[in-house]
């Protein structure tokens, strides 16, 4: 079973689903094309939370390039 979840960003759609025994609970963000929907993404609640700080440093121009 999933559940849409209000985006505040727009062509942005989020999706919580349950990824199985060892994933758990996890997101599907996917991002519209277009009239449709489709690249996307699913995460785990952690890779959530570590991407969401990297998205933060980018959005903070704090950012850091790959070595």
């Amino acid at each position: 079973m999933s559940t849409e979840l209000r985006s505040f960003t727009s062509g942005i759609a989020l999706t919580r689903f349950f990824g199985g025994k060892d994933r758990g609970t996890c997101i599907q963000v996917t991002h519209a094309k277009g009239d449709k929907f489709g690249h996307n993404i699913q995460l785990t609640r952690e890779q959530a939370h570590e991407l969401a700080h990297d998205l933060m440093d980018f959005a903070n121009q704090v950012e850091q390039e790959s070595e």
